[in-house]
């Protein structure tokens, strides 16, 4: 049987869990148990104001100019400019406005943009117990398997009977490099079992690719009925074990221990959704977020977010990529409209993807990685077991391009890692875009490891990238130590790409990293790899001015998204969506682990307060 290595995991783009359980957990029986009644909540709906004082940025155009002065009036944004032309203009046309004075150094900006996350997965993996290497926005001190296995011994001591212990975000890459610096260290079902193996113990990797398991959650996969058929292959459960070492990969391997948690606890997943949802936004709104971009989203998640957003007051505003992975979606997409009114979960992307991630080893590269097992180049999602290592774009993504592009006229956002995936995706973008149009939006995710000939075809396509900068932050000395060595070099080329004229965006990925805007901001002006013990810098020519981050999380974001015509900026008829921040973090001169902790103040979305010291508001929860 085909095995991968224990790391075998691809990014929260493509998330098994909802795959393999949509039948499941999106049952008509779990939705009719889900609340229908709206939510109390205190609507904190301003009467017309106007802003004077601190720091006013409004990013008009991605601008980083000051104004001195901004009115906002039912929702919207309805002046900017001096203080007397604001005042004339609030006093002629919403007479009973309120002026309010920021104190110097309060920074009044267009609220923070997240154009890259993954709601219901997260929400629907946060009932599990956290094994994973963050601690808020920063590495956990003290990440090891270790302290993993604290974790996973008291939640076995607080197990009800027949319940497993399911962990969520377990990330080797994380933790202590092994021989030398040059290898991750292996999880399998010996070390969990070394950790417990009275109780069944199950763990998903950070990327949500990979299931680890003990001998007893191992041996009830066996002894599932269910799993007869799809487990025929093995012929004992010694076999099983030893083949495996608990380490369950992809669907075919995951999808037998999916079906064997106990049906309580699967259903528990499902019908906390909206709290944790709740959690998602309030954590986003404390970090200055006020849209979201959802980069995976299918019927069944955006039944859930609309139920959800029927009973709760939405605090952020959403907009999402419709994934689309085989032929026949394709083909079923309508032609393309861009999105005009805004309305919550609007679509304006198609999402293909392509490869896996890059701590994950399974990002497709054209040079295997270093690190244990030898010759492995990582996973191409096309091709199939006829082309498993193709070196050019295969049939049927081209195929599947084509429709999506030329027949319907969708922008495409291309999950694409590793470096030869980057390439397959700029190949694809060369045929089947004709005539290269500024504002079509075509994105590359993640867009990891590049060259500057990869963004000057880019640039020349007008595909912009979207990089997941934790990967420098949180994942660069792994990769420049163990994974890539000199290759890293190639990560997240940021200035490179601003430098060959194209508006770049920088994401989370959550639950991949935390959510935080001012977070990415940071790591993409100081390139500091945090697990680094010297806190070296990964690449310094790539770091970008403050000026450039800032832009990249507002304005740049909006764009991307298909959404700067509502906000991104506060330009006048752009919703009153912005954010007070207790400094500039323009002026921030030595900005590591500061810029990231800049106190949010106030949140504001659409002229209501979201978050700051006067909100009170209440999730409806059955």
């Amino acid at each position: 049987m085909e095995h991968h290595h224990h790391s075998c995991t691809h990014c929260a783009c493509n998330n098994p869990i909802i795959t393999l359980l949509k039948d499941e957990l999106f049952s008509p029986e779990n939705f009719a148990k889900l609340p229908t009644q709206k939510a109390a909540a205190k609507e904190e709906q301003s009467q017309p104001f106007m802003v004077t004082g601190g720091t006013i940025r409004p990013m008009i155009n991605g601008s980083v100019e000051t104004v001195p002065a901004i009115g906002f009036a039912d929702g919207y944004v309805v002046a900017t400019g001096t203080e007397a032309e604001v005042y004339a203009f609030m006093q002629q046309n919403h007479p009973g406005f309120v002026s309010r004075e920021l104190p110097e150094g309060n920074t009044l900006l267009p609220g923070l943009i997240e154009p890259h996350v993954h709601l219901v997965p997260t929400a629907i993996l946060m009932g599990w117990a956290d094994v994973g290497g963050f601690n808020g926005q920063e590495l956990r001190e003290g990440y090891d398997i270790a302290s993993v296995s604290e974790i996973i011994r008291s939640g076995v001591a607080k197990l009800t009977t027949n319940h497993w212990f399911l962990g969520a975000g377990i990330d080797p890459a994380l933790m202590p490099l092994q021989k030398n610096n040059k290898e991750l260290i292996t999880i399998d079902i010996d070390l969990l079992d070394s950790i417990n193996d009275t109780a069944p113990v199950m763990l998903i990797s950070a990327s949500m690719h990979t299931l680890y398991l003990n001998t007893p959650a191992l041996q009830l996969v066996w002894d599932n009925p269910a799993n007869f058929h799809t487990l025929n292959g093995y012929f004992s459960f010694n076999e099983y074990r030893r083949q495996t070492k608990g380490q369950l990969q992809q669907a075919a391997g995951m999808d037998p221990a999916m079906q064997t948690i106990p049906p309580l606890q699967k259903a528990a997943m499902f019908l906390k959704s909206f709290i944790y949802l709740k959690e998602i936004f309030d954590t986003a709104n404390s970090r200055g977020v006020t849209f979201m971009y959802d980069a995976g989203m299918t019927d069944g998640l955006k039944s859930l977010l609309d139920a959800y957003l029927a009973v709760n007051t939405a605090t952020v505003r959403i907009g999402a990529a419709q994934v689309c992975n085989e032929i026949k979606d394709a083909e079923q997409l309508p032609p393309f409209t861009p999105p005009t009114d805004y309305k919550n979960v609007y679509i304006s992307h198609v999402k293909v993807i392509t490869d896996g991630s890059n701590q994950g080893l399974t990002a497709y590269q054209s040079e295997p990685y270093l690190c244990n097992p030898k010759d492995n180049y990582g996973i191409y999602n096309f091709g199939g077991k006829d082309d498993t290592k193709p070196q050019q774009p295969p049939v049927d993504f081209e195929a599947l391009m084509e429709i999506i592009i030329k027949k319907k006229g969708w922008p495409v956002m291309i999950h694409a890692n590793g470096n030869l995936a980057v390439q397959f995706a700029i190949k694809a973008f060369q045929e089947f875009i004709p005539r290269p149009v500024t504002g079509v939006r075509h994105r590359i995710e993640h867009c990891s490891l590049t060259t500057q000939d990869d963004l000057n075809t880019m640039k020349q396509l007008e595909v912009s990238p979207s990089f997941l900068i934790g990967h420098v932050g949180y994942w660069g000395y792994a990769f420049q130590e163990a994974i890539f060595g000199e290759k890293s070099s190639m990560l997240d080329l940021c200035n490179s790409a601003i430098k060959a004229g194209m508006q770049i965006t920088l994401h989370s990925d959550n639950q991949v990293s935390p959510l935080g805007p001012l977070r990415m901001m940071e790591q993409s002006v100081t390139r500091r790899m945090e697990a680094d013990p010297k806190r070296g810098i990964l690449n310094a020519p790539e770091r970008i001015t403050h000026e450039q981050a800032l832009k990249a999380i507002t304005y740049d974001a909006a764009w991307q998204c298909n959404a700067e015509q509502w906000t991104g900026s506060l330009k006048v008829g752009n919703f009153a969506d912005f954010v007070v921040l207790q400094q500039d973090p323009l002026t921030m001169i030595d900005p590591y682990m500061k810029m990231r902790n800049i106190g949010v103040l106030e949140t504001w979305v659409g002229g209501s307060l979201v978050y700051g010291s006067t909100v009170s508001q209440e999730v409806s929860m059955a």
